[in-house]
């Protein structure tokens, strides 16, 4: 793409023409998951975060400004969601050795317990809430704590399905708990 081509999708992008993003995407997209994935190894949480950027391009689209070429405001963008992904994960794995260390379950007020209680029927719910199938790859993964590999080869389907199905889930499940992330949080 050239230097126009690329300033008039940019223009387009700002005034909230999503065909501009669907363009940009398609030709962004899968070069930027194979940039992430030299920082992670986990296909799913780069597709994840590419997914992000994107979001935040299009959430972002009035204010944001791309001095250099696109290709380099996307990856850039992504190095940095990267870098507070492995951020966030190092806070809440010490918040949660801290939480663990410092109280036990016998220690908590009955209505932290009830809270928690409460939480799990509200996860368990928005489990419920999956498609059959997606339901099924999900519970395998999370509660069965199998891989990818194993659930497609008991299901009798594809790794790659097995991975288009948690990323379905994971989604619909992101949007079904937004609500309760800082309850969540602060129960973990």
């Amino acid at each position: 793409m050239n230097i126009s081509e690329e300033t008039y999708l940019i223009q387009k992008l700002k005034e909230g023409d999503i065909r501009a993003l669907e363009v940009i995407f398609n030709q962004h997209y899968s070069n930027l998951c194979r940039y992430l994935l030299l920082l992670f190894k986990n296909q799913l949480l780069v597709d994840h975060i590419a997914q992000d950027v994107f979001v935040y391009l299009w959430e972002n689209r009035q204010v944001i400004e791309i001095r250099s070429s696109l290709a380099s405001y996307l990856y850039s963008a992504g190095r940095y969601k990267a870098l507070n992904q492995i951020r966030n994960t190092s806070k809440r794995e010490s918040i949660n050795k801290n939480i663990a260390s410092s109280t036990s379950i016998e220690d908590k007020s009955s209505d932290t317990i009830l809270e928690i209680k409460e939480l799990e029927q509200i996860i368990d719910n928005a489990i419920n809430t999956l498609p059959a199938r997606c339901q099924q790859i999900f519970r395998l993964s999370r509660e069965e704590d199998m891989n990818y590999k194993d659930i497609a080869k008991l299901l009798n389907i594809s790794v790659n399905t097995v991975e288009n199905q948690m990323g379905i889930a994971l989604k619909k499940l992101r949007t079904i708990l937004r609500p309760f992330y800082m309850q969540l949080f602060l129960m973990s």
